[in-house]
């Protein structure tokens, strides 16, 4: 109960959680006219700050689904991402005579399986440009079930997320400042293009 009153009337407290923060607020009546007032002061504080509340927690939903739905790395499958994989090794300069090293970034599409069973935690990355786009799908999603012990994945494999995702993901990460070279698409969508281009 969000007012708190004293059983004598001396204290009235106004206590209501708006977005995660607490909010307090005190009235002190000295007389029985007083505290008929600021039991309606406190009614109308306590309406005003739950309607705050409530509208925050509508946007912060909102916004939850929001990147739910605009997420480029969803599969459709709770538990598995599809992404560029950034690896950073340090190379020597090209032409240079000191030892300084210079990074390098290598980037790999894969399905990404991870998340936490019985209070541990998992996650295994599934070589898209290795293993191949389908077959990476597979051996995803049989992990998963291993991890999360279900007997069936016919209904997971189903959800199998179509090749050209991956042509958003790159827009994505190249936004976010990474120089991924267009030869690091899956070789199924490079194939693709080559034959879209040839038809033309």
């Amino acid at each position: 109960m969000p007012i708190y009153e004293k059983e004598d009337g001396s204290q009235i407290r106004v206590a209501v959680s708006v977005g995660g923060k607490l909010r307090q607020k005190y009235f002190h009546p000295k007389t029985p006219e007083d505290l008929i007032r600021d039991r309606k002061k406190a009614k109308a504080v306590e309406s005003e700050w739950k309607f705050e509340a409530n509208l925050i927690a509508a946007q912060r939903n909102k916004e939850r689904l929001e990147k739910r739905r605009n997420s480029a790395y969803v599969t459709g499958v709770g538990g598995i991402k599809m992404k560029f994989l950034v690896n950073t090794k340090k190379r020597p300069k090209r032409g240079a005579k000191t030892k300084r090293k210079r990074k390098v970034r290598y980037y790999t599409p894969a399905f990404v399986v991870s998340g936490s069973q019985d209070g541990k935690l998992y996650c295994r990355n599934f070589n898209i440009k290795t293993q191949g786009f389908d077959q990476a799908w597979f051996n995803a999603v049989t992990y998963l079930c291993e991890i999360k012990g279900i007997g069936h994945c016919d209904h997971l494999l189903k959800k199998k997320p179509p090749v050209v995702q991956f042509r958003v993901i790159l827009n994505w990460q190249r936004k976010l400042g990474h120089k991924i070279p267009e030869a690091r698409l899956p070789d199924e969508l490079l194939e693709d293009s080559d034959q879209q281009e040839k038809s033309t």
